[in-house]
């Protein structure tokens, strides 16, 4: 039987399969609708290097300290963090229940809005084949429409948790790295496609300037802000999805390469649908535009305007489901974890039956946009900033030092040195440029 079938754990056949799987949790909605935007108003090129910065400081640190906790725990984040951390007594409980709460808090309640926004993806791509109507008067009256339909908002909530519980249900080697294995390529295959097609129709070279150009009088204290909680956000940190899945990795060796080729896949993704996407836009003399605003409204109306523009549309609107449906699989596998390590559920019955939870909670942001907001605020500004906060104290501060190194042993010379620097980085550095994310969400700034 499968792993999904037997109700064991399992575990990542191949280092492949985890690399597709952990850089489909962090590729997600915010690199094709945030990342690009935030890159050409704050300088292009100059906010692209204080962004590097920024994962280099928090991003990767906080990555491999997920990885490993996972890894060295081998069970869900509540119980890796336990294992891990009880030799610390009163700290380590109180970092193991903070921890654990806040990532499966977090994957709750996340995947419950998420899904009502990739629901809506996916009902443009049932308008890009034909399978549901536009609206006569434009893209910003269908989207209205829409959005203001609970109805039709929770029918495609609904398809899209069908989509997501399907995969998790069948496991981690039959069900996640399988998907994962299709729906990363088929995602990079569909970007380069469009890559290719504004190249022959026009507008990347204003767009490659856009992005790219360095104006480093763009660079201010808000700047760095915003690179910093990207940079935190992009890589899905302090949610538990990344110590979920480093639990299932076969052994520690590999650690640090796979964190790097995750974070290389997610800042490379994000930045050529940057460059798809403000390509469409300046070859129609348009204005860019961030957020939901751009993606279901200004280029909607542009894809109708451009040689080809039936198929363009169909082929963003399928990669705008595709990166949301690989980050929804890794937030109901964070909660589904816990069932299967903690209350000895069925992978089967813990999928189906949090999927149903989950489904739930989001009926209140298919209904109001309001409540959409309000968790979209509650789990990004407060939620998954102490999560990371704590991770990187735990991971600092409270695992031993056999757990904490156990990804740099097998590096040259032991890795010695870049451990030591790991070790400095998410003592000192990393909580610090967390807390300034979290005063920042705060709005104390």
């Amino acid at each position: 039987m499968s792993d999904g079938e037997s109700g064991g754990r399992g575990g990542f056949r191949t280092d492949l399969g985890f690399v597709l799987a952990a850089a489909g949790s962090a590729v997600g909605l915010g690199n094709i609708w945030k990342f690009p935007y935030i890159t050409g108003e704050y300088g292009g090129g100059a906010f692209v290097l204080i962004y590097l910065a920024c994962i280099a400081l928090v991003g990767l640190p906080l990555l491999y300290a997920e990885m490993i906790i996972g890894r060295r725990g081998g069970k869900d984040v509540l119980d890796s963090m336990s294992a891990l951390t009880a030799h610390a007594g009163t700290p380590g409980k109180l970092a193991t229940w903070g921890v654990g709460l806040l990532a499966v808090g977090s994957g709750l309640f996340i995947l419950s809005f998420y899904a009502v926004v990739a629901g809506w993806a996916v009902h443009f791509v049932a308008i890009s084949v034909g399978l549901a109507a536009a609206d006569a008067s434009g893209s910003e009256a269908t989207f209205t429409a829409l959005a203001g339909n609970g109805g039709l908002s929770a029918w495609w909530h609904t398809i899209f948790m069908g989509l997501v519980v399907f995969v998790v249900a069948g496991g981690v080697q039959s069900g996640i790295e399988r998907a994962c294995k299709i729906l990363m390529p088929a995602l990079m295959t569909i970007l380069l496609i469009l890559l290719a097609y504004v190249g022959i129709t026009g507008g990347l070279g204003a767009s490659l300037a856009f992005l790219f150009r360095p104006d480093f009088s763009k660079v201010s204290g808000e700047a760095i802000l915003e690179a910093l909680g990207h940079a935190f956000f992009t890589l899905s940190l302090g949610m538990g999805a990344m110590v979920t899945y480093g639990s299932y990795l076969q052994s520690d060796r590999h650690v640090v390469r796979d964190q790097l080729a995750v974070a290389f896949l997610d800042t490379a993704i994000a930045l050529v649908a940057g460059l798809v996407i403000f390509a469409v836009v300046f070859s129609m003399g348009a204005e860019p535009g961030a957020g939901p605003g751009l993606v279901f409204i200004t280029l909607p109306d542009l894809f109708a305007r451009i040689p080809g523009g039936a198929f363009v549309a169909l082929a963003f609107f399928v990669l705008l489901v595709v990166a949301a449906w690989s980050s929804g699989i890794s937030l109901l596998e964070v909660v589904v974890a816990l069932g299967i390590d903690r209350f000895g559920w069925s992978r089967r019955t813990a999928a189906i039956g949090i999927g149903v939870l989950i489904w739930a909670l989001g009926l209140p942001s298919a209904f109001s946009g309001e409540f959409l907001d309000f968790m979209d605020n509650l789990t990004t500004r407060y939620m998954l900033p102490i999560g990371g906060f704590l991770i990187a104290l735990s991971a600092g501060w409270l695992l031993g030092k056999e757990d904490r190194e156990a990804g740099f042993t097998a590096l040259p010379g032991g890795g010695a040195i870049l451990a030591v620097g790991w070790t400095f980085t998410i003592r000192f550095v990393t909580p610090a440029l967390v807390l300034l994310v979290i005063l920042n969400g705060l709005g104390l700034f």
